[in-house]
């Protein structure tokens, strides 16, 4: 049985699925269903995150994804390619959907420090599940350490 190194699990009990929301109602409460009332923090600093290190980013409509392990991550809809330049010196040209992977994970992770920020580690962690099965895993974890 073939296993992720990185989690030291069986392949097929680790396949997790992203799926775009599309219904507003829905897109409504995924914020909500990990933040509570500091959805709008969450959401702001996903938003920032991105500022941060692309500087050709200037806002747009993001794209919901919902975890089949309980994860959230958002992203750019955009066909553009977004060049990063992260403060741990790691520069790099990737997809919207992946830069999003990188804001959402980097917000979760400053906001994890907050008093009460275990609901954005729990966040972090699913995410980071999702990550590894990613073909652009090595690139998304370079931006991120």
């Amino acid at each position: 049985m073939q296993t992720n190194p990185h989690l030291k699990q069986p392949v097929s009990e680790l396949l997790i699925v992203a799926t775009l929301v599309d219904s507003d109602n829905e897109r409504l409460r995924c914020l909500p269903a990990i933040a509570g009332i500091r959805c709008t923090l969450l959401e702001n600093t996903i938003y920032d995150a991105l500022g941060l290190i692309c500087d050709s980013y200037n806002g747009g409509y993001w794209n919901y994804y919902k975890l089949s392990n309980g994860g959230f991550y958002m992203a750019p809809q955009s066909d553009a390619t977004f060049r990063l330049s992260c403060e741990n010196y790691f520069e790099g040209e990737v997809s919207a959907n992946t830069a999003g992977i990188i804001a959402t994970a980097s917000a979760y992770s400053t906001l994890s420090f907050l008093n009460g920020g275990e609901c954005f580690a729990n966040a972090y962690h699913q995410l980071s599940d999702f990550i590894f099965q990613q073909r652009d895993a090595g690139l998304i974890r370079a931006a991120l350490d």
